[in-house]
């Protein structure tokens, strides 16, 4: 390891009116062993003996500065900088002082990176073969790494048993014209043919990459990201399948405008956790079922299939009711959460994913559709066309208490009006884009994560209309470098809609008047199903709960 610093007790040479270097405790530059500086590198701050940790990044020449109002305070820290293509660095023990501005310079040695830093999207992007051929393929990183997925050489029939096993054979016997989805009947020969000429017998273990450059543009990197380490969040391993229970695995946030605390699901566990957004603080609160919830008793597990990553119990969807409660769902129930009394009530009646409506009520699909009322426990019944429950993956509720469905297998987006008990469904522009998660704006129109496709859409629920809008500038639907946007989430005070890449640990900032698309590089590679804007914050803030070990709970700034 190679690590050149300099400390200075006052700190000069970065502009203040380009940085604004006044009040900031660190600061400094980074190059390459060459000289050259280098844009686009987060520099990490953990104060020690703590769970926390602070990234800023530099600027077009190299220089970094962690802001006044960032959660840098004085103390002891580690200061390092790790990424693929440079050697690590790292300064142990230094000492940061109020009134005082320390300064850092690094000198990065390049390194050739390695096969366990490599994306999915670095991956599939440096491999043979057609756009639809990799597309199938890059969606193995759902459960695990491909690092782990290419492993083994095998046979287009061992592939074949492979797929069957991943996508469950109830998925594999039928066919969703509507999706992308590699789990259906039509294409598992095709993709079986696909691996075993990647990686049948005989094959090289060397599985080649294509590092992704870091977006370098000033509005790229004026961003700080922080860092909440939480209980059982593991370590880094890249052979990892999703749902082991050695780990938190946290799926869903929000936050709570009346006090500091953010509360967060785990998809695996029945446990609720609570972040103080203050401190950093952590606590779990352990909370038992009824009979018939949970991912135990869901279609999958129930018929002995056993597909990798499904493992029962956790929760997802997670939201506020009108008094102040923490409502979030799971496979057949819906629980309550009272932070006053720190008690859960728990019905037998839910989905993973629901919709609230102004006035508390739980709507959700389970064979039909369905209002879950909390404080009679009653469940109305709605009728919506057969299979909509199986096609949906996310649901909202609107202000006039419609619901509008991701038809995530149909390519379409759903609407139901329970005044009028009809149902209507709305094509994407792109066909199969895969509506996946969403949340409502202002103005009553749903944004939401077109997957397949790489874009985001918008559907107006008045006009029946969905616009979509590219995450890359001039790059098409099914091709490099596949960005598959999980979720959505809406700053409707700074007109940004917020989404995240699954493949590529990168998230997406799309300006709702101008549909300019800003891309930034997390410092980690974070895997994340869920994001939340800060509707209190001063300037543009997002709250993501880092899925994959090693898990936390993360809040990204823009300034």
């Amino acid at each position: 390891m190679v690590l050149m610093v300099t400390l200075a007790g006052v700190y000069s040479h970065l502009s203040s009116s380009s940085l604004a270097a006044e009040d900031s405790l660190l600061g400094g530059r980074v190059t390459s062993s060459s000289g050259q500086p280098l844009a686009g590198v987060p520099v990490r701050a953990h104060r020690e003996n703590s769970n926390i940790a602070v990234s800023v990044y530099t600027n077009s020449r190299g220089d970094y500065l962690f802001p006044g109002w960032s959660d840098l305070f004085a103390g002891s820290y580690s200061i390092g900088i790790d990424l693929p293509d440079f050697e690590p660095v790292r300064r142990e023990a230094v000492a940061l002082s109020a009134g005082k501005t320390a300064r850092l310079d690094f000198t990065l040695p390049p390194r050739q990176p390695s096969i366990t830093d490599a994306t999915a999207s670095e991956i599939v992007a440096a491999l043979p073969g057609s756009n639809d051929q990799k597309h199938l393929l890059i969606q193995c990183d759902n459960c695990h790494s491909l690092q782990f997925a290419l492993r083994t050489p095998r046979t287009k029939e061992g592939w074949t048993q492979i797929i069957r096993r991943m996508a469950g054979e109830r998925a594999v016997s039928r066919e969703t014209p509507g999706t992308r989805a590699f789990g259906q009947k039509k294409y598992v020969e095709p993709l079986a043919e696909y691996l075993a000429s990647v990686r049948g017998p005989g094959s090289s273990d060397q599985i080649p990459f294509q590092v992704r450059p870091r977006p370098t543009s000033e509005a790229a990197t004026r961003l700080v990201v922080t860092e909440y380490d939480i209980p059982r969040g593991g370590n880094r391993e890249p052979n990892v399948i999703r749902g082991d229970r050695r780990f938190a695995w946290p799926h869903d946030i929000v936050l709570d405008p009346k006090s500091p605390y953010a509360y967060y699901t785990d998809h695996f566990s029945y446990r609720l956790g609570r972040l103080d957004r203050g401190t950093g603080e952590i606590k779990e609160f352990p909370y038992t079922v009824l009979p018939g919830m949970g991912r135990e008793g869901m279609g999958i597990v129930a018929e002995g299939q056993q597909r990798a990553g499904n493992p029962g119990g956790g929760a997802h969807d997670i939201a506020f009711d009108p008094d102040g409660n923490v409502v979030f769902g799971m496979g057949g129930g819906t629980v309550r959460f009272n932070p006053r009394t720190e008690e859960f009530t728990p019905w037998a009646s839910g989905s993973n994913m629901f919709g609230m409506d102004p006035a508390g009520k739980v709507w959700y699909l389970d064979n039909g559709l369905h209002k879950l009322d909390l404080k009679s426990g009653e469940v109305k019944n709605y009728t919506v066309p057969p299979g909509t429950d199986d096609d949906t993956y996310d649901m909202e509720t609107d202000a006039q208490g419609r619901s509008i469905m991701n038809l995530f297998r149909l390519g379409k987006i759903g609407l139901f009006d329970p005044k009028t008990e009809e149902f209507a469904a709305y094509p994407t522009p792109t066909p199969g884009s895969g509506p996946r998660r969403g949340e409502m704006d202002a103005q009553g129109r749903l944004w939401t994560a077109l997957y397949w496709a790489g874009r985001i859409g918008r559907f107006d629920p008045n006009k029946r209309e969905v616009t979509e809008y590219a995450l890359i500038p001039g790059n098409k639907p099914y091709t490099p470098p596949f960005p598959s946007p999980y979720t959505v989430a809406v700053d409707d005070k700074n007109q940004i809609v917020w989404t995240t890449d699954f493949n590529s640990s990168r998230l997406y900032r799309l300006d709702m008047k101008t549909a300019e698309s800003t891309e930034f590089f997390m410092p980690a590679p974070y895997e994340v199903r869920d994001l939340t804007v800060d509707k209190t914050a001063g300037r543009p803030t997002l709250w993501i709960p880092a899925y994959r070990p090693p898990s936390r709970m993360v809040k990204v700034q823009l300034w």
